[in-house]
């Protein structure tokens, strides 16, 4: 199970490379917005990051952030990305099991062209982007093989703290329930006082933390037990 996931950003893609010695057990390639780097670009700076990673020994998994399936990007993040040596898709503004189900039947697709074993792809979805995706967070037991984790990240959710604060608890409830990690964002303590963060978001009931920090991977892995 994943427990620390290192994000990666197109726009700082010069030292992404040193992120594979970094104890993450997962690898977050986001695509954009990247500082003005056209969405091509990104996509060419991921597929030939995968590609160099899948050469080394003991890599972690590589996950890459696709548009939601709203978006006219998501088909063709997939399609550009979905090759050997990459594990899986964090879904933006995923609303449900449909959402889901749709992506991983795009997927099996990509794998037989790819050659890729069938349910090689895995699916993390952000899970509380959007009102939608809230109500929908109890909807997940048995929508696909594929699903690994529900992650919050809700800093695009239109709505006040105790909202935020609601939507968190249905999250990890909703993971649970579906028999899937629960993956939250990185507390903004720092220093010692990032590990009783840590401590209190895992007895919150979330199986592991999403950072843009390498440096918080350590402490991540310690308090969740990976990578």
């Amino acid at each position: 199970m994943t427990r620390s996931v290192l994000v990666l950003s197109a726009d700082r893609r010069k030292s992404a490379i040193d992120a594979l010695s970094s104890g993450a057990s997962a690898l977050l390639l986001r695509l954009g917005p990247a500082g003005g780097l056209a969405r091509d670009e990104a996509r060419d700076w991921a597929r030939g990051f995968i590609e160099a990673a899948r050469r080394r020994d003991n890599r972690p998994d590589i996950y890459i952030q696709i548009a939601g399936l709203r978006s006219a990007d998501s088909e063709e993040d997939v399609a550009a990305l979905a090759i050997a040596g990459v594990d899986g898709f964090f879904l933006e503004g995923c609303e449900g099991r449909v959402d889901v189900q749709q992506l991983s039947v795009r997927l099996a697709a990509r794998e037989a062209e790819a050659e890729l074993a069938p349910g090689a792809l895995r699916i993390v979805a952000l899970a509380a982007q959007t009102p939608a995706g809230v109500f929908a967070l109890g909807d997940y037991a048995g929508a696909s093989s594929r699903l690994a984790a529900l992650a919050m990240d809700d800093a695009a959710l239109p709505a006040g703290a105790a909202a935020r604060a609601m939507a968190r608890t249905l999250l990890a409830l909703g993971a649970a329930a579906a028999e899937v990690g629960a993956l939250d964002a990185a507390p903004t303590s720092r220093g010692s006082a990032l590990e009783a963060a840590c401590q209190s978001v895992r007895r919150d009931g979330f199986s592991g933390l999403v950072t843009a920090a390498a440096g918080e991977i350590p402490v991540i892995n310690r308090v969740f037990g990976g990578p």
